[in-house]
């Protein structure tokens, strides 16, 4: 995929006493791309006043800022801990994306450059408790993306290197690894290739890579010495999906290293969609793969939905029937 060059960049000033701010400024500066100074990088005044059919060209803005939260959160599902980390949000427009739930027009890219006080944090994180823990990067972003912009990715994946009792993982639907192969990971950092039928990645997950090059990017962080898995999400039970992932697997089954299918894991995760998604797709996005489907879908939370229970608990069912047949050495650690 081509490298991401932001439309404008908006900046919190206070990103020029930090290293990384100053060198990302002077890249942008020197390309001629518009800076804009901004007080708050959560809460862009125009961007907010702004119609919903600019979501788009906001898409192709980039954000820089401080993150001031720094408070891990215990989690129960990929990791033990997830770690606010160096991004939130992304340049690609997946119409499910449940940031757009969560910050509507602003789930464009934004990079934090104080990375040294994140770090920290997981390492008093890590004396607090004083045994090895998973700790999640990326669950307000996509590591692999922002790591062509700032090599953020292969920084914290060396700074693991480094720590006793601490594992990083993330979860990414790019490619662009190569970077990552020959980085110190010294064991401590696992990626799960998130993956969707052909199809879906087209109409729905628009910006991201291809499944074959996603597939391509197991292999190589396998070959690189990284723990892998798959991550099947969002699942999004279309009219002929029963087919569609079962063609997925069986892809998969193709094309991914013997050696890694030995040892492979699987995280599935249902589609939520939210009410947030359907005023962003209709005003921004029109023509658009429709993923909503009321007549299999309730209510969950204020303003989203997710699969009835018993629709959910079939095609699970169905899932494992799949992984069992492609996939006999495989586990899955979780369905949600």
């Amino acid at each position: 995929m081509d490298k991401f060059i932001p439309a404008k960049v908006l900046y919190e000033e206070k990103i020029l006493e930090y290293e990384l701010g100053k060198t990302l400024y002077e890249r942008y500066k020197n390309l001629n791309i518009e800076m804009i100074p901004i007080e708050k990088h959560h809460d862009v005044e125009f961007i907010k006043k702004a119609p919903d059919e600019k979501f788009v060209e906001f898409k192709k803005y980039l954000v820089l800022g401080i993150r001031k939260s720094l408070q891990l959160t215990p989690n129960k599902l990929s990791a033990d801990f997830i770690v606010p980390f160096t991004s939130s949000g992304c340049s690609a427009i997946c119409t499910y994306c449940y940031l757009v739930c969560n910050f509507f027009k602003g789930s464009y890219l934004r990079i934090f450059v104080n990375r040294e006080a994140m770090i920290n944090s997981v390492k008093r994180k890590i004396k607090q408790v004083g045994e090895r823990k998973i700790y999640e990067i990326g669950s307000t972003s996509d590591m692999v993306l922002e790591n062509t912009i700032t090599g953020n990715l292969r920084w914290a994946i060396e700074e693991f290197g480094k720590l006793d009792n601490a594992t990083c993982t993330f979860a990414t639907k790019f490619a662009m690894v190569d970077d990552l192969l020959d980085a110190d990971h010294n064991g401590n950092t696992q990626m799960r290739i998130s993956v969707n039928p052909d199809y879906i990645i087209r109409k729905v997950e628009i910006g991201t890579s291809k499944l074959e090059d996603r597939i391509d990017a197991a292999n190589k962080m396998f070959n690189a010495g990284y723990r892998v898995g798959v991550n099947i999400a969002p699942i999004i039970l279309l009219d002929n999906w029963q087919e569609m992932y079962r063609e997925l697997l069986e892809s998969l089954s193709k094309k991914l290293d013997d050696k890694l299918k030995e040892q492979l894991f699987f995280e599935l995760i249902f589609m939520t969609y939210g009410y947030a998604n359907d005023t962003i797709n209709s005003a921004a996005l029109k023509g658009v793969l429709n993923v909503f489907d009321r007549s299999k879908m309730c209510p969950k939370g204020r303003g989203k939905f997710c699969y009835d229970l018993d629709i959910r608990e079939d095609a699970a069912r169905y899932f494992k029937d799949l992984i069992a047949h492609y996939f006999p050495n495989a586990t899955i650690s979780y369905i949600v």
